[in-house]
């Protein structure tokens, strides 16, 4: 239980970062076009809390002593597409520091 909360902490911290880079990188730091990026970011949002809704509901009120192999994929899913998140997230924030490095 303990990994599945602590991952879905490292979720939520990842798209805060990814929609904090996208908001400065976007109109040259102008502004929060949310028409452009709005659908795009809760979709994100939804393919990653989906798989772990269902590992969270199922570790808690599933009571079986046999292996749960869809606990297994649903968690290895999440962590990487955490890890793709993760990646797309550095290079966003790269960008936007080389950007501000060449403006200087």
């Amino acid at each position: 239980m303990l990994k599945i909360l602590i991952t879905c902490a490292g979720f939520i911290i990842i798209l805060i970062l990814l929609i904090q880079g996208i908001r400065k990188l976007s109109s040259g730091g102008s502004g929060w076009e949310l028409k452009r990026w709005g659908a795009g970011l809760i979709g994100l949002f939804v393919v990653g809390a989906v798989p772990l809704g269902f590992s969270l509901y199922t570790e808690m009120f599933d009571e079986r002593l046999d292996a749960n192999i869809g606990l297994g994929l649903a968690m290895l899913f999440v962590w990487g597409y955490c890890t793709i998140l993760l990646c797309v997230t550095l290079v966003i924030w790269g960008r936007y520091m080389y950007k501000q490095a060449r403006n200087k």
